[in-house]
This record gives structure tokens, sequence and C-alpha cells, in this order.
């Protein structure tokens, strides 16, 4: 894998010098950002697009947490165990579930409004493969736009939190095992950004695939930096799926929460059959790995692109749901009187950074946070909602961390370039980007088996031989860079693990196998590539934790 993709030294480079770079814009990036700002720690805020770019802002079912008087964190931690399909680390679960509820305490009480019940309690809400009600939302479908509010005007108010907009993240600078910041293009201009902890809270990669509920940034930037560094990754084979997208023509991918089928739509198949009731017993509630196979399986039976979401029977569904319903409506869909064409879209990625209980990455002074990041409670297969709550969880906890962490000052006269890669075959650039799209949602879609995976591989491979030696100059280019540097990441992992279980479903090996009954991690070298203009030799650094 290549190190770096662009040329750069930063001996001459624009340098900006923080105590903390956070880099991503989401829940778990501002919940970092926010609290670390908070505990007098200088931050530079990194965000590739806008502050209000981020599938936080796009999450509708809510943040999972047991506050329901017949619920409790035990009942959570099944549910979430169960979804993850033996592939949930315990302890971890155990952790969030517990810690969870305080957090979003946290959010209320610093301005979060969430849908309460008459008597001032949480509104908590159904969703599938939970035992109960526990999904606290707001303004019924728009949580995600109001937890990206509340903590977007609490990192607005903090003076020791800087943010850059437009600032995409190239490269980790490590030395030594430890990082020390990043290179970046801010509105075109190389620049350095040294730091002395770095959060990489850079989202998921959905926009791997052609049909997807992810924004455009989603393209797996924070993996591909993290491998490209030394960091260590897993799970990268389980992309989750999500059951129920709008499918028109002309429309976008525009998620139909599952909260929906919480309050009871059914799906119907095109001979207007409900289906789901005979292939699981929580019927439409199944975990989303299973929904959206049975869904698939649906159409492929009738050679279609869709099959129906009834929700026609759910009294005053318009009201309860206002941004699905609106959305629907743009596209002549009224929610309450015609059935709502739907099919899988890739959402959510179980994989990535693999990462301690506090953030902490195998490279000193790296830490990941969010989706971005692979702490091990999701497992094979993420329960509903428990996404928010984990970024709430974890960018709390790598704050924490970080206030509790010395890390030694970089060495006098530290540096690093790269001076000699080629240029980029910029004509190929987005037709290479739609190619590899399409390969991913060929061979690595939610049925996959051998042979198709080994023909997607050497695909993917073709793509990456073009670019290999090459530098990136845009956005576009980086972006193509990390969708086919995560594309190998998941097919080889894929390829790996020969069974079925969770998001990771091989027709050739379609049972689980408690012999993968186990995490896959990929680690690449950690490179000792900083240079030095006084002495090439440095020692390396020691790392104290003060905890």
């Amino acid at each position: 894998m290549q190190r770096y993709l662009m040329n750069f030294n930063t001996r001459n480079m624009e340098t900006r010098t923080t105590e903390c770079l956070v880099v991503g814009s989401g829940v778990a990036g501002l919940t970092a950002a926010v609290r670390l700002a908070r505990r007098g720690h200088h931050v530079l805020l990194a965000v590739r697009d806008t502050l209000s770019d981020s599938n936080t802002a796009k999450a509708q079912g809510g943040i999972a947490a047991a506050f329901g008087p017949k619920d409790n964190p035990a009942l959570h931690l099944q549910d979430t165990l169960t979804a993850g399909a033996g592939l949930s680390d315990e302890s971890v679960s155990q952790l969030v579930v517990t810690e969870g509820p305080d957090d979003i305490r946290w959010l209320a009480d610093n301005g979060a409004e969430f849908d309460r019940t008459e008597d001032g309690q949480l509104a908590l809400g159904r969703e599938g493969c939970h035992s109960r009600n526990r999904i606290v939302h707001s303004h019924g479908d728009a949580t995600g736009a109001e937890v990206a509010r509340a903590l977007n005007v609490l990192a607005a108010a903090e003076p020791n939190l800087r943010t850059m907009e437009g600032c995409y993240i190239v490269d980790i600078l490590t030395h030594e095992g430890r990082c020390y910041g990043a290179t970046a293009l801010w509105h075109g201009r190389k620049i350095c950004l040294r730091a002395q902890h770095t959060v990489l809270a850079t989202g998921g990669l959905g926009r791997l695939f052609q049909h997807t509920t992810n924004p455009e940034g989603a393209t797996g930037s924070g993996a591909a930096l993290a491998a490209r560094a030394g960091a260590a990754l897993a799970d990268m084979e389980f992309v989750q799926f999500h059951p129920t997208a709008l499918a028109l023509p002309g429309c976008p991918n525009f998620l139909i929460s599952e909260a929906v089928r919480g309050a009871g739509a059914h799906l119907i198949n095109l001979d207007g059959k409900r289906f789901m009731p005979a292939l699981h017993p929580m019927a439409e509630l199944a975990p989303r790995d299973v929904v959206a196979r049975c869904i698939f399986q649906e159409m492929t039976k009738a050679n279609a692109t869709y099959i129906w979401l009834d929700a026609r029977h759910i009294q005053g569904a318009a009201k309860l749901f206002p941004m699905i319903a609106a959305t629907c409506r743009e596209y002549g869909v009224d929610i309450e009187k015609d059935l709502i064409p739907i099919a899988p879209a890739a959402h959510y990625m179980m994989g990535g950074i693999k990462t301690d209980t506090w953030g902490r990455t195998n490279l000193a002074g790296l830490y990941a946070c969010g989706e971005a990041a692979c702490t091990g409670l999701q497992g094979a297969n993420r329960l509903a909602s428990n996404s928010l709550l984990e970024g709430l969880v974890f960018g709390r906890r790598v704050a924490t961390i970080i206030g509790k962490t010395r890390l030694p000052q970089a060495a006098s006269g530290l540096y690093w370039q790269e001076e000699s890669l080629a240029e980029t075959p910029l004509e190929f650039v987005a037709e290479d980007s739609n190619r590899s799209q399409q390969i991913m949602s060929r061979y690595l879609g939610i049925i996959r088996n051998a042979s198709e995976l080994a023909c997607g591989e050497e695909k993917i491979q073709e793509l990456v031989r073009r670019y290999e030696g090459c530098a990136a100059h845009t956005p576009e280019e980086l972006d193509l860079r990390a969708r086919l540097a995560c594309d190998l990441l998941i097919v080889n992992a894929a390829m790996r693990r020969q069974e079925s279980r969770g998001a990771h479903y091989r027709s050739d090996f379609p049972e689980k196998d408690d012999t993968y009954r186990k995490h896959f991690s990929d680690q690449r070298p950690v490179y000792d590539d900083a240079k030095n203009i006084n002495d090439d030799n440095i020692a390396a650094a020691s790392i104290g934790l003060a905890l």
C-alpha cells in the first residue's frame, strides 16, 4: 500500500500547530472536540466539507438507551449481542449500554431537544431486534439533525476550539510508532497540521457502493489514512445494508427509518404478499442483515429493483415521521395512502480502525471514534440506533484519555517529505470512481461467494495499479484512492471469512462456523519515515500514561 498520496515537504509548508487535531464533524468528532475544549485543551477541528455534512445529521431513528421502566442495561446488552451475531465484544458492549444513558442526559442538559411524553419523560420508540421501546428520538424522525445542531452550538461557543472547513486530510504523519499530526489540502493549498493528539472521526464508507444512504464524503478516508500509516484495522468484511431506502427513478437513496417498521409497517412483495413472518420469528423487526437479505431475495425472484413498504395502516404516520413523509411526498408518494417503493442500500461499516476502550489505536497519539473505529461493540451486525450512542460514549472517552495522557514533545527539527510521486492520470478519475462503485455493488454486495470475490479483487487491483506511485491533488482524486484502499481491505477480509455471519453472507458457506468466531485484523508496517534536520537517528519517544 502506497505510504503517501501527495508530494510534500513539511520544512517549507504552511504549518498550523495544535494540541489536539480532531478530524470529522459527526457526533463522535464533535463530542470529542467539545469535551476536549471544555477541559482546556486547544483543539483544531478539521472538516472536509462543512460542519453540516455528516451521517449524524441524516440519522433518523434515534439513540438507543435503557430509560424505560421495564428496561435495563442488561436487556440492552443482550439485544446488542444478539444483533452482533457472536462477534460483539461483551465487555465493550456492557460499557456502552451502561455509560450511554448519562451521555444522552449530558446532551439533553446541553441543549438537545428530545421528544417527550405528556409527563415530561423521554418518549421511547422501538426498532428492529430491540426487545423493549428504548429509542430516544427528536421531532419524530430527525434525531441526528437535532444532535448535530446541539453539538454545533456547543462547538461554536468554545474559545479553545477552532474549525477549518474545506480541509481534506491527506496523510497521517508518523515516526517510530507515534502520530505527529497530518498533511492536508485546505482550499487547494498543501498544509501541515502538527498535533500532539490526532482523533479520526471521519465516518463510514457507504459511498464505496452505487446505492447508499451515506453523504458524498463517506468514502472510507479514515480507514485508508490509518492503514497507510500502519494502524491496525479489523472486521472490514462487515458492511451493513439498510433494508429500506426509498427506491424511485431520479430519487436519491433516502433512508426510510427502521422506526417505521417499529411502528408497525409491513414489507410487501410485488405479488402483494407479506413475506417476513414466514422467514423470521421477529418478522419485519428481525436483525437488519436478515431483513436486507430477504428483501434482496424477493427482488431477485421478481427481477425487480424494489419491493413495497406498507405504512398505510399506521395511524398518523405522517405526523410520526414528518421528514420521511415530506421527502416521499416530494417524489409523489403519500405514506398514509400509498405503498412506498424500497430497496436495500449500503449504510454502515461495523469494522474500521481498531481501538481499545478509550479509542486508542496501536499508534501513540492516534485515536479513532464513531463509525471510523472498530471498538468491538457492533460485532457482525450493528443493532439499530447503537451508532449515535457509540459516538457519544467514545467521543467522551477519547477526550478523557487524552486529558490523562502525556506525550513528549516532538524532537526539534522533525520533518517529513515525499517528492518522488508521478502525476495522476486525471482523465480516468471520474470514470474509475464510478467503476469502483459498480465493482463493489456487483461482487461485494449483500450476498457473496468465492468466485465473485476473486473476480472483484482482480478488477479492483487493475484500478489500484493504474494509480500506484502517483500523487493526488484534489478531493476527487483522494476520494478515489480512499475507495480503492478500502475496496481491497473489504474484499480481502471477505475472502478470508469462509462462513456467513451477520452482514457478511456467503452463498458458498451459508452457515455460521465457530472456527471463525473471531476478529480478523489487518495491520500494515509502522513506517519510521520522519527525518531530522540535525539528527536522522532520533531515539524512540517514550509514552507516559497518567490514569
